[in-house]
């Protein structure tokens, strides 16, 4: 974990750099008012056209917390994990995106003789493109993820019996290596709290690029992923940080 918080300090840190050291991006767009000033004779209104405000390219940055995979983890969950995320804001349109992450599986057989275990950090990559044309403070979001976990897991059976010898030999096999890639197609939405706060909710669906895996058979659950599959569902409940200038008057 103190990993991830170093990751996720260098990236606020260099996205706040990056923020207040840019110029100004001479794109422009019309503001939503527009200032109506009387002129020639008493009484007479005439339309002065709108103002003009400038869009900064870098306009944010934010950091985010999974809530889900917390409230999963304390409910005793057979999976789990905890999730931060560092994002920027591109003109309030695109946002690049990088998810870290700890994942937790276990699962023992109905007849309690067969259990899996593991715990191994992922990473996820990738955009969400702000999809509401209206200019408001919520957001719908379409995007993509790039997924990597390489991960030990521990598989425990029940024992066999060698049909030549006669031996019974118990299947105790421990940190067996694992690696999986997939993509991630995601819909989300976001609404303001409060400032600076925000509340988001996305569904993604997996699918599993490719696996490594010991030749006797799979692992039930790949971190980040979830239960092993050619593809499944998925989502999280961020609570995020927004920070950033968005928006600035011109002349």
């Amino acid at each position: 974990m103190k990993r991830v918080l170093l990751i996720l300090l260098l990236f606020t840190t260099l996205a706040n750099k990056m923020l207040f050291a840019q110029e100004v991006v001479a794109d422009t767009i019309v503001s939503a008012s527009a200032d109506v000033k009387p002129t020639g004779r008493p009484g007479a209104m005439k339309w002065e056209g709108p103002k003009e405000e400038k869009l900064y390219f870098i306009s944010g940055f934010g950091v985010s917390a999974d809530v889900v995979g917390l409230v999963m983890k304390t409910a005793g969950s057979t999976f789990s994990q905890i999730e931060i995320a560092g994002r920027l804001n591109i003109r309030e349109k695109i946002f690049p995106i990088f998810e870290l992450g700890v994942a937790e599986g276990n699962r023992v057989g109905n007849s309690k003789d067969n259990e899996f275990h593991t715990t191994a950090p992922y990473f996820r990559a990738g955009f969400d493109i702000n999809a509401n044309k209206k200019r408001t403070s919520n957001r719908l979001m379409l995007g993509f993820r790039f997924g990597y976990s390489s991960f030990e897991y521990d598989f425990i059976g029940p024992a066999i019996t060698d049909p030549v010898w006669g031996e019974t030999i118990p299947i105790d096999m421990r940190g067996i290596d694992a690696s999986a890639m997939w993509g991630e197609a995601v819909f989300g939405l976001e609404a303001k709290i409060w400032s600076f706060i925000r509340i988001g909710w996305n569904a993604r669906y997996k699918f599993r690029f490719s696996q490594k895996h010991y030749e006797f058979g799979e692992p039930w659950y790949i971190p980040g992923f979830g239960p092993n599959g050619p593809n499944c569902w998925g989502g999280t409940v961020n609570l995020i940080f927004d920070f950033g200038r968005t928006m600035k008057k011109g002349k």
